[in-house]
């Protein structure tokens, strides 16, 4: 949740208030009172497969066939790619 908050928190304030922003002070000043907690509620992170699942069930019914998914690196990045071709991948390849 952490990791996410300081690489995300920007994100909450939707395209219409980030397209405006002119340039990285205003992205923080922006997202100045953006906690951990709020980043958790509004993006999917973690480890818990069936959050990415239940993220990712509405565009699959609404016939989106392709999702993207962000890894934001550091010591996380191969523990990552190795949950998600064991774990993840085959949770979503199953929608």
């Amino acid at each position: 949740m952490a990791r996410a908050h300081d690489q995300f928190r920007w994100a909450l304030g939707g395209w219409k208030v980030n397209a405006e922003l002119p340039g990285p002070e205003g992205f923080a000043q922006a997202a100045a009172h953006t906690r951990p907690r709020d980043v958790a509620d509004a993006i999917p992170c973690g480890d818990d497969v069936g959050t990415f699942v239940d993220a990712v069930r509405p565009y699959v019914e609404a016939g989106f066939t392709e999702v993207a998914l962000v890894q934001i690196g550091g010591d996380h990045q191969e523990p990552f790619l190795k949950w998600a071709a064991a774990e993840l991948l085959p949770a979503l390849r199953a929608l």
